[in-house]
């Protein structure tokens, strides 16, 4: 098979036979390496498995080390396995090497916020406004960054915006109540975070700014009960990362797959749920668990 084909196939989302014929396509040095290690980690990125993706990244930016979309790719999954001080290295190469970088500006406000350093992160966003004043997201971004930097009025108002533009958005909701707490109105935060957990009852950051509300308030029970069920989650979350670790060790493993789309989908988490039991029925087609999760979803649409 053409190795334009088998990278195709990668790119729209298919496993077999591309991605074994991709790596069979590594075993020698050739041109094309560069590209080939790209659409691989991509690929597993898209399927959520971080830790071959960060052996096709890592093997990228050693390939091509100028090139900024390599240390991107790198930063965000040093992003996404909590790595922050690696992932704020990474998008700083990136940086370097593209100033105007949307995915590397944002990618660092983001890390840099998480690294407790709210006024440079400010001045990313405000770079990220005039570059992609339209970027999806940017108002989340930028409100709960104002709301880092103690710009309260200004952080309610984007995160206003985010939410009415997408309702569905917990992340922004969450960031949303957590402003108005520190404005010292609890009773609204709750009245924010309350479809939230509706739509995402085991959604860790909502149930935890929730808990922070429920105490400002006074209700003690209430609170107990939604740090119990935190409590549940971040369990499950280690189970989820254990999970994970077996997968890295056998891709083609479908036992802890499986495991791991019964459990995002219990915590809520249902379009990871769904690609990871989609992964299931690509290495096991007939698995009758897999198509059952998938019909769950679809019932849930």
């Amino acid at each position: 098979m053409e190795i334009e084909q088998v990278l195709l196939g990668l790119q729209a989302g298919a496993m077999v036979p591309y991605q074994a014929l991709a790596e069979k396509y590594l075993e020698v040095e050739q041109p094309d390496r560069p590209r080939i290690l790209e659409v691989l980690t991509l690929h597993h990125i898209r399927r959520l498995e971080l830790p071959a993706a960060r052996k096709y990244a890592e093997e990228w930016t050693r390939a091509e080390p100028d090139n900024p979309s390599a240390w991107n790719q790198w930063g965000t999954l040093e992003a996404r396995s909590n790595n922050d001080k690696n992932a704020e290295e990474a998008y700083r190469k990136a940086l370097a090497l593209d100033p105007s970088s949307t995915a590397a500006l944002e990618g660092l406000a983001i890390v840099l916020r998480k690294l407790r350093q709210p006024e440079e992160a400010l001045l990313l966003v405000r770079k990220l406004e005039q570059i992609a004043p339209d970027r999806p997201g940017l108002d989340k971004l930028a409100g709960a960054t104002l709301g880092d930097n103690g710009e309260a009025d200004q952080a309610v108002t984007r995160l206003r915006r985010a939410v009415a533009v997408n309702p569905a958005d917990n992340e922004a909701a969450v960031e949303l109540s957590k402003v108005l707490l520190a404005k010292g109105v609890p009773a609204e935060a709750r009245k924010v975070l309350e479809p939230v957990i509706t739509r995402a009852p085991f959604d860790r950051g909502a149930l935890d700014a929730m808990a922070g509300v429920l105490g400002r308030m006074g209700e003690r029970d209430e609170e107990a009960k939604v740090r119990s069920r935190l409590e549940t989650v971040r369990r499950d979350l280690k189970l989820a990362d254990d999970y994970m670790a077996e997968i890295g060790k056998d891709p083609r493993a479908v036992g802890p797959r499986l495991s791991l789309a019964e459990l995002l989908w219990k915590n809520g988490r249902l379009g990871d749920a769904t690609r990871w039991a989609e992964s299931v029925l690509e290495i096991q087609p007939a698995n009758e668990a897999a198509k059952a999760i998938l019909q769950k979803d679809s019932q849930a649409r």
